[in-house]
């Protein structure tokens, strides 16, 4: 297999860059992992050695897992909670409820809902998944279009608000992106960013590397965000730096900016996510000694167990610690574009699959660590003993 070619930084462009982790994973849905590197010519952190984006879009097309398949589309609220925080950002620099707002990969809906629920009426949603648009109109009654960045160019309508939220991370043309996002912007029109903040990533223990996600090909500060939006013509009008709750005690980073058509200033360069990230690499080989340890347990006891979860942090394990040593019988997702595959040799199970086995349950996941155990309990009734990395015993 031929390696993909050195990706340009998404910011500058540039070639010259400085490996700061290799990230692996086993049967990676978009490649079997990658460098995390720091841009030498403006200091932006993006992933180098990553699919197309062709692939990528045709990942979230067929396989996203936002469609929220374990609560049938609907969000949390947590989710809730920072959409909230949203709308209150941007509401005060709208004219009028009459505004026209397009949140592009909006999931199933849930921030264009709180936006309507604030008395915005004429709202749309674009989103690659197909599974997305159907929970979005099916859950809030929203109109949202399946089209990725490529079909966005094509569109005649314009808009006083553009929001792009958890998006410009999973972009390998990320610059691309930002300028189709700006064109589709009404004279006097506003542009929403956010992304999780590399600044914060050492400071909000999560499970170790989950930021260097499958999915994750951008790491953000502000800086780089705003020399980013400034490529474009875009100038900021407001900026945020903050620490949402994510899930029940697990803390995101964020960085959102708020931009409109003007001169930027003077790019320069972002001094502060090489340290950022050498912090996260560093916290997060701390974090995997509980990991470790767990794994090393299951390895020596030989034990028969069920792995739920077959995501980022599985394959990143699988790939390199011992945990395909350990005896696992079967993966389980509630994710349906999963089920029926394999993972290191193993079958990915749905839950339903999984009912009078009485084989134990360990979660491969800190941020549902909880609401997995919640789904395992009550809507599946299933009474098998539940393990975690964690270091705790979710009922």
């Amino acid at each position: 297999m031929i390696p993909p070619a050195p990706r340009p930084c998404p910011v500058c462009a540039s070639l010259e860059r400085r490996i700061v982790h290799r990230q692996r994973f086993v049967d990676g849905p978009l490649g079997d992992g990658y460098d995390v590197v720091a841009c030498t010519q403006c200091g932006t952190g993006f992933a180098d050695g990553v699919p197309s984006q062709e692939e990528m879009d045709r990942y979230y097309s067929e396989q996203s897992k936002y469609t929220y398949a374990s609560t049938q589309g609907r969000e949390s609220p947590w989710d809730f909670g920072r959409f909230e925080t949203i709308v209150g950002q941007v509401a005060p620099h709208l004219k009028s409820p009459s505004a026209r707002i397009l949140d592009i990969g909006c999931a199933t809906g849930g921030l264009l809902s709180v936006f309507r629920r604030h008395g915005f009426t004429n709202v749309i949603g674009a989103d690659p998944s197909p599974a997305c648009a159907e929970a979005a109109g099916r859950l809030h009654g929203l109109n949202v279009r399946v089209a990725t960045f490529a079909g966005l160019r094509d569109w005649d309508a314009r808009f006083d608000l553009v929001l792009m939220v958890g998006v410009l991370e999973h972009l390998l043309r990320a610059g691309e992106a930002a300028r189709i996002a700006s064109e589709l912007l009404a004279p006097g029109g506003f542009l929403y960013c956010a992304v999780p903040d590399v600044e914060g990533l050492a400071l909000c223990p999560n499970a170790p590397y989950q930021q260097f996600s499958v999915e994750h090909v951008n790491f953000f500060s502000m800086r780089s965000l705003d020399r980013l939006m400034g490529s474009c013509g875009m100038a900021p009008v407001g900026s945020w730096r903050s620490t949402v709750e994510w899930r029940g005690g697990v803390m995101e980073p964020i960085v959102a900016g708020l931009y409109a058509r003007g001169p930027a200033a003077a790019p320069s360069y972002d001094d502060v996510t090489l340290p950022a990230l050498e912090r996260y690499v560093a916290a997060s080989r701390e974090g995997d000694t509980v990991i470790l340890a767990t794994i090393e347990s299951f390895v020596r006891s030989r034990e028969a167990i069920l792995v739920w979860g077959a995501g980022s942090l599985a394959r990143r394990l699988l790939a390199t610690t011992e945990l395909a040593k350990a005896n696992i019988v079967a993966f389980v997702d509630s994710n349906p574009h999963l089920t029926g595959r394999s993972l290191a040799g193993r079958p990915i199970l749905g839950p339903e699959q999984i009912a009078g086995r009485k084989e134990p349950i360990l979660i491969c996941s800190y941020a549902f660590e909880k609401e997995i155990a919640e789904v395992i309990r009550k809507r599946y009734r299933l009474a098998n003993r539940i393990m975690s990395f964690t270091g705790t015993n979710p009922r």
